[in-house]
């Protein structure tokens, strides 16, 4: 493998590459990997971080809403918690967003 085909692969640049948008899967790069992230109040989180997911941490309906919105386009799946579910469904269902999975009660 040349260094620009290494390139290629660690940015998801170059034919067939990129990261989200039109044409491609949200979340993936050319090597088809990408980024967990879990979202909602952060005590209920704090374990993710050690499976490596990217923490996003909210509370308020107005922060969970704004972390979701910032989410990176290399974010394939979000792990939510019940709260940030009930603030989110009716964005959970737009065919652009990340796959979900949400927390028990």
């Amino acid at each position: 493998m040349s260094s620009a085909d290494v390139n290629e692969a660690e940015t998801g640049s170059g034919p067939g590459g990129g990261t989200g948008g039109a044409g491609t899967d949200r979340g993936t790069g050319s090597n088809g990997t990408g980024t967990v992230a879990a979202l909602g109040e952060p005590a209920l989180l704090q374990g993710y971080r050690l499976a490596g997911a990217v923490l996003f941490p909210a509370s308020s309906e107005t922060e969970i809403r704004a972390a979701w919105s910032t989410l990176p386009d290399t974010v394939a799946a979000v792990v939510l918690t019940p709260a940030a579910a009930e603030v989110l469904a009716g964005d959970l269902a737009d065919p652009s967003a990340p796959l979900t999975v949400v927390l028990p009660r």
